[in-house]
């Protein structure tokens, strides 16, 4: 697997036939954007983070740490899993590799987004004494201060040598180790800026799909790929179908979205509409209750309406308009009856 500073280097190359290009690291562990004040070091030494769309990204190391002021992080972990720290709040890097990330909170407050999908790999994160695990599609809350909370989906926790699974609408108290109802609704800064986060990446993911499965699919994974003109990375899931995430949002792969662009053509490509045999005709006819053309399927024989040519064209009629609306009665008259109308000659 190539490193990450090289890959990423022919990321940011990304133009024509190289855009999309994937962003394959063997490590967890990316500072993919921050807000405000950020640094990395090791407790004792800091170095202020700084990101730049298209340059060198900071990837942590074992043992790192990663830490806010007055400023918020956001940082790619697992294809598909990302941790957002929030203000005054810092991570330890406990392990950074693919198959056993682990995070440590040590300060403040972080959300994790774990979008479906995650496969032959894990993801830990440790809060005080009780450590989550999470592997399936699950947007969980860590807090010193307080504890865990699952927003949606599950995590699997172990707390004094004891597990447990917690669901959505559910904490789990530190100190107490107990087991509280939370309401799902009462959100906070931290998880309002997730929330527009997680919509931006997914707003670059249909482009970025497409323009992979128009390249070929070469050298194609799923991970995190540069869309260089919404200046992000987005995940690109494996298979033909759409993957979601907590936020509510999706995923496509690139064979999915190609299913998707299929389709709409399919539906803007003027159909024959007659002339035909029986058996070869597809047209569409003018629904009056509905509005709109339907689809006839392939064993429909020939179209109805009596038009001839391409749906869409010059040569096939439009609907007939629908029948003029009777005058409206005079003015505070009462429809059908002779009462209260005055007419408006004479008057």
């Amino acid at each position: 697997m190539q490193s990450f500073n090289k890959t990423l280097a022919l990321a940011a190359m990304a133009v024509g036939s190289m855009y999309g290009q994937a962003v394959v690291s063997a490590k967890a562990g990316v500072v993919h954007y921050i807000e405000g004040d950020v640094n990395l070091g090791d407790g004792t030494t800091w170095t202020t983070v700084e990101v730049k769309n298209g340059g060198r990204l900071t990837e942590m190391k074992e043992g790192q740490q990663l830490a806010t002021s007055e400023g918020r992080a956001e940082v790619l972990l697992n294809p598909g899993v990302i941790l957002r720290l929030g203000e005054n709040s810092k991570i330890k890097m406990v392990s950074n590799k693919l198959t056993s990330t682990h995070v440590e909170l040590l300060d403040g407050v972080a959300l994790v987004e774990v979008s479906d999908g995650l496969e032959n790999s894990a993801v830990s994160v440790t809060v005080r004494d009780v450590t989550a695990s999470l592997k399936k599609m699950v947007l969980a809350r860590f807090a010193t201060a307080s504890g865990v909370r699952i927003y949606k989906g599950e995590a699997e926790l172990t707390a004094a040598g004891t597990k447990q699974t917690l669901k959505d609408g559910r904490e789990f108290l530190l100190g107490e180790n107990i087991v509280a109802k939370f309401d799902t609704k009462a959100t906070d800064p931290l998880y309002r800026w997730a929330n527009r986060r997680a919509e931006y990446i997914a707003m670059a993911n249909v482009s970025t799909a497409r323009m992979v499965q128009r390249s070929g699919y070469a050298g194609y994974g799923a991970g995190w790929y540069l869309n260089p003109y919404y200046g992000l990375f987005t995940y690109l899931p494996i298979g033909s179908g759409m993957y979601r995430t907590p936020f509510g949002y999706a995923y496509y792969s690139p064979t999915g979205v190609f299913r998707c662009y299929q389709n709409y053509l399919a539906a803007r490509t003027p159909v024959y509409a007659g002339g035909g045999s029986a058996g070869n005709s597809a047209g569409r006819t003018w629904n009056q209750d509905y509005g709109y053309y339907q689809t006839q399927g392939r064993s429909a024989g020939s179209v109805s309406s009596g038009n001839s040519g391409y749906v869409g064209n010059s040569s096939v009629s439009a609907p007939a308009a629908a029948a003029p609306a009777p005058e409206p009665a005079g003015r505070g008259a009462d429809v059908g009856t002779g009462r209260g109308g005055a007419s408006s000659s004479g008057h």
